[in-house]
Formats: C-alpha cells, sequence, structure tokens
C-alpha cells in the first residue's frame, strides 16, 4: 500500500543524507573530480556485516522492479519497497526495514539514480571522489570508519561507513554506489547506531542485488 507520508519522508531523510551534486550542471568536470581525498586510518578495512542478523535469511526474497530506470533490486519478505514520488534529489526508491513505522522510519534503505552529464564518461573512482569531498564539504567532521570495494549488481562498486547525528541521536549511515554509463547508482542505509548491525547483512543483500538493463 502507497503512503505518501513515506513518500514525503524519503526524500526528506535522503535530503539530510545523500550529499549530490557531484558534477557541475554545465556538464563541466569540477575540480573535485581532480583531487585526492584525505584517507582517514581506517578507510581501507573491509565493511564487516560478519554475525549481523538477517531477517532475509528466514524468509523468501521479494522482486522490486523499476521500469522507468530500467533495474530490479530484491529484497527480505518482511520489508517493503516504494515507489518515490518525483524529487530533485533524484530518489526512485526506498526499503523500510520490518517494524518500522512509515510515518516515522529511522531504519530504511534509499535508492538515488543521479543523473550524469552526457558523454563525460565518470569512471567509478572519479565519481567517488566527488561525491565524498561533496559529503566532507558538508560535513567537516565526518570520519569515515569503513571503506571498501564492493559488487553490486555484479559491476564494480564502492562504500563507506560514516556516524552522522541528527537530533540529538547518532546514525550510522552505508552509503554504496556504482556507475554506469551516464547514471550512478547510490544506495543509502541509514539506521541508529545502535541497531544498524541488526539489518546490515539485510542491507548488504539488498545493494547487492541491483540489476542493471
Amino acid at each position: 500500500m502507497k503512503s505518501n507520508h513515506f513518500l514525503g519522508l524519503l526524500v526528506l531523510l535522503t535530503f539530510a543524507f545523500i550529499i549530490s551534486g557531484c558534477y557541475a550542471q554545465n556538464g563541466s568536470v569540477p575540480a573535485s573530480l581532480d583531487g585526492s581525498v584525505q584517507a582517514d586510518d581506517s578507510q581501507n578495512e573491509p565493511l564487516n556485516t560478519s554475525g549481523a542478523i538477517g531477517l532475509s535469511d528466514l524468509g523468501e526474497m521479494q522482486l522490486y522492479e523499476n521500469a522507468e530506470n530500467s533495474f530490479t533490486v530484491t529484497y527480505p519478505s518482511g520489508w517493503t519497497a516504494q515507489d518515490a514520488d518525483a524529487n530533485e534529489l533524484g530518489v526512485v526508491a526506498g526499503f523500510l526495514a520490518p517494524g518500522e513505522d512509515m510515518n516515522s522510519s529511522s531504519i530504511y534503505i534509499t535508492l538515488q539514480v543521479e543523473k550524469l552529464p552526457e558523454g563525460m564518461n565518470l569512471t567509478l573512482s572519479q565519481y567517488g571522489k566527488a561525491a565524498l569531498s561533496n559529503l566532507k564539504k558538508a560535513v567537516p567532521d565526518l570520519k569515515i570508519l569503513a571503506e571498501s570495494d564492493i559488487p553490486i549488481g555484479g559491476q564494480p562498486g564502492h562504500a563507506v561507513v560514516y556516524n552522522l547525528m541528527s537530533d540529538g541521536l547518532e546514525y550510522r549511515v552505508l552509503r554504496a554506489w556504482t556507475v554506469q554509463g551516464d547514471a550512478a547508482y547510490v544506495f543509502t542505509y541509514n539506521a541508529p547506531d545502535d541497531r544498524y548491525d541488526e539489518f546490515a547483512k539485510d542491507a548488504s543483500k539488498i545493494i547487492g542485488s541491483l540489476e542493471l538493463a
């Protein structure tokens, strides 16, 4: 069942945790693509979800199809998949964790499709440098907890994990992306820090299941 409250929440929460704009609107390559990202000591540690509770182990997987953007994602049966209303952030879908209230969710995954300038042919590395640069500008005291190359939909991807404070609460965020053609596909898994591991395995499966046409 669709919920306008949930759709609005997806956009608001993604606005708070996704930093877009890794390319110039006029199609020129931004300076950030040529710069290097200063790495924390923990950045090259592999992302580890071992031992996490995965509800997908207890039930069947469901299929979410997005014909407009030509992709599919599978998700655990306990989760809720939802199309997003049109928005300026490029958020096209959201996945709500089991037991979460659609009107006040704190554990969710969003998928953003970011259109890149046609013909720019950004590599995964170039896009990642720009994305991290913009994220660090938006959150100056940001500390990357982990960073790793990961497969997304059978093609190369990259992911980072970091903490953010919102309304006095600490959240842990996993942001993962891949690039194909003139589009970047960006997943954001958000959860309170003390509940992140509870759904980390499910989040990894959802992110890894992306299939592009």
